[in-house]
């Protein structure tokens, strides 16, 4: 987890939400494929597109793994989980979540 570490800060910090949260995903061998970072979507609903959201519909069954960060502005790590929602779409895929959580 550590070897993603400094990878999925960089990308979440590129992120324009509030709260900045990226995404890496992982295929079966354990190699990146793609990453991701939430951004806003503007539109009538509102909201935004989750990181994991993201790369799912960018990859597909191509994913296995997909590594989950969420930073502040600084880029110190804040816990996270992801959402019903991307859990259940991962599900779908058989892609398992992990969260990069802040050491207690």
């Amino acid at each position: 987890m550590e070897r993603y570490k400094a990878r999925a800060i960089s990308k979440a910090l590129q992120s324009s939400c509030r709260f900045k949260i990226s995404a890496i995903g992982l295929n079966r061998k354990g190699d990146v494929i793609d990453y991701s970072c939430n951004y806003i979507r503007y539109q009538r609903d509102g909201g935004g597109v989750h990181a994991e959201q993201s790369l799912i519909k960018r990859n597909g069954r191509k994913l296995k793994t997909i590594i989950i960060c969420r930073v502040n502005n600084s880029g110190d790590i804040l816990p996270i989980e992801p959402c019903d929602k991307c859990k259940k779409m991962a599900k779908k895929y058989g892609i398992k979540i992990i969260s990069i959580n802040p050491e207690i």
